[in-house]
């Protein structure tokens, strides 16, 4: 979600996040024409180790009231997107899926 929406105090990690995108798209452009698919899946709001090294105080209770606002997704939701865009038969790329909890909208 970092690369698509608006996070006041991270703008960096955004950043990297649509550098990321990016860089699939281009991919995409270089070795569809060889049968290769390349996918970008992009997890909003997820149960992981982030966080748990930051040194601001604030940032991380952000992150943390995040979480505790939404119900976040795991693991298991994002392996379960994966599988599904894995799936697609060979001729259809899935090449770009946003997988939200339901509350980030």
């Amino acid at each position: 979600m970092g690369g698509h929406l608006l996070f006041p105090d991270w703008s960096v990690y955004c950043a990297t996040k649509a550098a990321v995108a990016h860089l699939t798209r281009n991919l995409r452009a270089e070795l569809g024409p060889r049968g290769v698919r390349v996918k970008n899946i992009e997890p909003g709001v997820t149960t992981t180790e982030l966080g748990a090294g930051m040194r601001d105080d604030e940032t991380r209770a952000s992150l943390s009231r995040m979480r505790s606002d939404l119900k976040p997704l795991t693991a298991p939701d994002i392996a379960e997107a994966i599988a599904f865009s894995v799936a697609a038969p060979p001729n259809v790329n899935v090449a770009e899926m946003v997988v939200a909890p339901v509350r980030q909208g």
